[in-house]
């Protein structure tokens, strides 16, 4: 009986290790309507930061938000872009308001108001899902 019992314990503590909670798209931002295919950018509910249609060259990121500031950490092996970044600083809504290269962060005012942002000179606009292939 204590072997069965051993071993009961055993498999259950497995098979919670093996349960790992869902990850789930919380906001989607998708470019649309331009000379480009449709691009998205997904923001999981880890953390990480999933760009589908285009500039999959920054896979994989990652975002947070710090109040009424959404910050991209762009991934991959690209290099950063900080001469494009430095030219879209005018600070409107949905435009960016920082970058920092070493972190190869990138941030944004994005309230509740704001309609988009301007990612690479590219305005993705809040979407209810992805269009992109």
């Amino acid at each position: 009986m204590k072997p069965l019992l051993a071993y009961g314990s055993i498999l259950l503590l497995l098979g919670g290790c093996a349960s790992t909670p869902s990850v789930r798209t919380v906001q989607v931002l998708e470019n649309t309507g331009t000379e480009f295919p449709t691009m998205c950018m997904l923001l999981q509910s880890d953390g990480s930061l999933q760009f589908k249609g285009g500039f999959d060259f920054y896979n994989p990121s990652s975002w947070r938000r710090q109040g009424d500031v959404l910050v991209i950490t762009v991934g991959g092996k690209s290099p950063f872009p900080a001469d494009l970044y430095k030219e879209q600083l005018p600070k409107r809504v949905g435009g960016l308001t920082g970058y920092n290269a070493q972190r190869r962060e990138i941030t944004y005012r994005f309230n509740a108001a704001a309609e988009y942002i301007s990612f690479d000179n590219f305005y993705f606009y809040r979407a209810e899902r992805c269009h992109a292939q």
